[in-house]
């Protein structure tokens, strides 16, 4: 007599049995960078088997349009690396690179994991914006009596159930997972409506929804995109301008952090800006 075994009851074993033990557990990659940062593409390796998982990684950056690689331009230096995994670990993988003020085209990564097993591969685009201020200095040029609109970043932290505040200053370092208070100010000014223009580091994520806050006049959002704010600000008397948010830290690198344009629809005055600088984001190593 022959038996019949039910497909259902049967692709339930084949999945058991095909059970990955290694691979990619999760990526840490920006959703976009801009020119000039300094991002660590992040991969963490998992390993659920009773032995060592050891081989080569290996990165390579790809011009879409020609279909070359590109990872002399992008300072891969590290693109090549050996690894290992202790049984029943996970380890983060990282390849610091360093985007090009001269690239604009579409950009991809390829990554192979080798071993003596299996060679694995994964593949993702960079998207890349521009930097706007390459040719300008960090601190834009005014007179004494000029209007003169100011960006901070401040650390947020807890202890004793009070909150901490530590302003940072350029080129400071935080690790993933600290959240940053943006505050943006300006003087009154005597224009009734007013355009703010804000962008955030591309390795921070906005948390704009639960934090923004305009603590003085009426502050409208006309545009909120992954990487921009734009406000309208309307005022009948003149008040000083005040916005505040917060990000959290999120991709390891070293970014931009672009400066605050403040202009207004009734002036012939060019708009004006903050002083932008950098932010070193590195990984949170967990016990």
């Amino acid at each position: 007599m022959k038996f019949l075994i039910p497909l259902f009851l049967f692709v339930p074993f084949l999945a058991a049995t095909q059970q990955k033990t290694t691979g990619i557990n999760q990526l840490n990659i920006p959703p976009f960078v801009r020119q000039g940062d300094q991002p660590s593409l992040a991969f963490q390796l998992f390993n659920k088997s009773k032995n060592d998982w050891t081989g080569t990684i290996h990165l390579q950056l790809i011009d879409t349009t020609q279909k070359n690689p590109v990872d002399g331009w992008f300072f891969n230096q590290q693109g090549n690396q050996y690894f290992t995994v202790e049984p029943t670990k996970m380890e983060w993988i990282e390849f610091p690179i360093h985007i090009p003020f001269e690239f604009s085209k579409p950009a991809a990564w390829q990554l192979r994991i080798k071993s003596e097993s299996e060679t694995l591969y994964k593949t993702g685009f960079l998207r890349i914006e521009p930097w706007e201020y390459a040719a300008e200095a960090a601190t834009p040029y005014s007179t004494s009596d000029a209007t003169v609109v100011t960006k901070k970043l401040v650390r947020l932290s807890t202890k004793n159930s009070k909150t901490q505040r530590e302003q940072l200053a350029d080129n400071a370092t935080v690790f993933t997972g600290d959240t940053l208070l943006v505050e943006i100010e300006m003087p009154a000014s005597n224009s009734p409506k007013i355009i703010l223009r804000e962008q955030w580091p591309a390795g921070t994520y906005p948390a704009m929804v639960r934090t923004l806050s305009t603590h003085t006049g009426a502050g409208k959002v006309l545009q909120l995109t992954d990487k921009e704010l734009n406000m309208e600000w309307i005022s009948n008397n003149p008040s000083p301008l005040k916005i505040s948010y917060q990000v959290v830290a999120r991709y390891p690198g070293r970014f931009q952090v672009p400066p605050v344009l403040v202009s207004s629809p009734d002036s012939t005055q060019p708009p004006i800006r903050s002083s932008y600088s950098s932010l070193i984001i590195e990984q949170r190593k967990l016990p």
